[in-house]
Parts: C-alpha cells; sequence; structure tokens
C-alpha cells in the first residue's frame, strides 16, 4: 500500500511540475513575441531617423555650397 501512495503522489507532483513548465513556456513564448514586435517597431523608427539624417546632410552640404559660392563671388 505505501508504494503505491508514493507512487501515486509522484505522479501529481510530476503532473504539477509539467503543468508549471508548460505555463512558464507558453508566458515566455508570449514575453518573446512582444519584444519581437517591440524590436521591429524600433528598428523601422532607426531606419525612418536614418533617412531624415541623410536627407539633413544632403540639404546642409547644398547650402554650404551656396555659402562657398558667395564667399567667392565678388562685390
Amino acid at each position: 500500500m505505501i508504494p503505491e501512495v508514493i507512487g501515486a503522489l509522484g505522479l501529481v507532483f510530476a503532473a504539477i511540475i509539467t503543468g508549471l513548465f508548460h505555463r512558464m513556456r507558453r508566458e515566455n513564448e508570449d514575453a518573446h513575441g512582444k519584444a519581437i514586435s517591440r524590436l521591429e517597431y524600433i528598428a523601422e523608427t532607426v531606419s525612418e531617423i536614418d533617412e531624415q539624417l541623410d536627407d539633413m546632410a544632403e540639404w546642409q552640404e547644398k547650402h554650404q555650397e551656396q555659402h562657398d559660392r558667395a564667399a567667392r563671388t565678388p562685390r
């Protein structure tokens, strides 16, 4: 009788442990999904900022050329 009780308790504990690990894995997968979504959003934002910086650098070069031409032009 005692071995049967020990075996039954072992099965109960195994089921509890399995359930906890399953729940933790599901929560971990949810967290990973949210993190991936956030990282994709950040990557898009960084890409947009990069494009804006490229546009600004191009504008500054053209603007500086205007100043350089004005400086070389006799008054």
